[in-house]
């Protein structure tokens, strides 16, 4: 593993939303298959300006403090790789998920009960270059059908509750357990601290706040 490549939707909430919502979804990938981030480096930007107190409101969702229409960040991984992560507000196509970038192709996760998986097996990344095509990956191997049914949005939501009971019978943590929670939380709080630093954020974060409000 050489790189991880994330974005979000882009669409309306694109910027600091985009990060808190649907970000969430990549920087937990991006834990599970990276390992344990060192250090983030981010910058917040509004209509291409860094982000100042000015710009600073309260968001959506019980979100809190926010800010930015547009993120860029870079995390060292302590596996050796890097990952990063963008968002533009209303920027058009549809990139939203994790790509992982190897020495020998990349695959393309996104996300749901039975999150569409692809695989381009070119070593120099390009098929322009290479001539490869991407390949659908299936629970049954690399260009095989399917054999697991999609249930959509309520199906993840379904394997989620079972698994919980399931970790209460067998008193353990549940798959997505209190810890990643607590990463994914600090995975995006280092993109606006290390915007208020204007510097690398290591982890743990020190000030365990929202940084936006210490601007």
């Amino acid at each position: 593993m050489l790189e991880l490549r994330g974005r979000g939707k882009e669409d309306s909430r694109g910027g600091g939303e985009d990060l808190w919502v649907l970000g969430s979804h990549v920087m937990n990938l991006i834990h599970y298959l990276g390992g344990q981030p060192l250090w983030c480096c981010g910058s917040v930007l509004q209509e291409g300006q860094p982000v100042t107190k000015e710009h600073v409101r309260a968001g959506n969702e019980g979100i809190g403090a926010l800010a930015g229409d547009t993120i860029h960040a870079m995390y060292q991984l302590d596996n050796g790789a890097a990952a990063y992560f963008g968002s533009r507000r209303n920027a058009t196509g549809n990139r939203f998920g994790l790509q992982v970038l190897g020495s020998e192709g990349v695959i393309e996760i996104l996300t749901g009960h039975l999150p569409p998986v692809h695989i381009l097996q070119d070593a120099a990344w390009s098929p322009g270059r290479s001539g490869k095509s991407w390949v659908p990956v299936s629970s049954a191997g690399i260009g095989q059908p399917e054999p697991l049914r999609d249930g959509g949005l309520h199906g993840g939501n379904v394997l989620a509750c079972l698994d919980l009971m399931s970790a209460i019978e067998e008193d353990r943590l549940p798959e997505c357990n209190v810890y990643e929670a607590r990463m994914t939380i600090e995975m995006i709080s280092a993109v606006f601290e290390s915007h208020r630093l204007g510097g690398p954020a290591k982890f743990p974060l020190q000030h365990r706040g929202n940084p936006l409000e210490l601007l």
